[in-house]
């Protein structure tokens, strides 16, 4: 039982970082529509910003599945990918301007 709460706990902590993570790519996605007038230094900054999330992003989501398949039944959960096509698109327009 004790090994199941382990178990229960790192997942958690695995979702709450993966929540962070897209938190994170929602900030930079309003950053991006809300700005029109954003300056090379920001855009480059957020660009950089995205690159580094996006990888631990991904490494992450692969953890979790390696995870639950591992540990949980293969049917007993959903991992929801944060759609992130429509960022990198936001974020090359805004490059190209420069």
């Amino acid at each position: 039982m004790a090994s199941d709460t382990k178990i229960q706990e790192y997942m958690n902590s695995l979702e709450e970082e993966k929540i962070m993570i897209e938190t994170h790519f929602a900030n930079i996605e309003r950053i991006l529509r809300d700005n029109s007038k954003l300056d090379q230094q920001k855009a480059f900054g957020l660009l950089n910003n995205f690159n580094t999330l996006s990888i631990q992003y991904d490494q992450l989501c692969n953890d979790l599945i390696t995870f639950i398949k591992i540990f949980q039944d293969k049917g007993s959960q959903e991992i929801r990918i944060y759609k992130t096509d429509e960022l990198v698109e936001l974020l090359e327009d805004r490059i190209k301007e420069f």
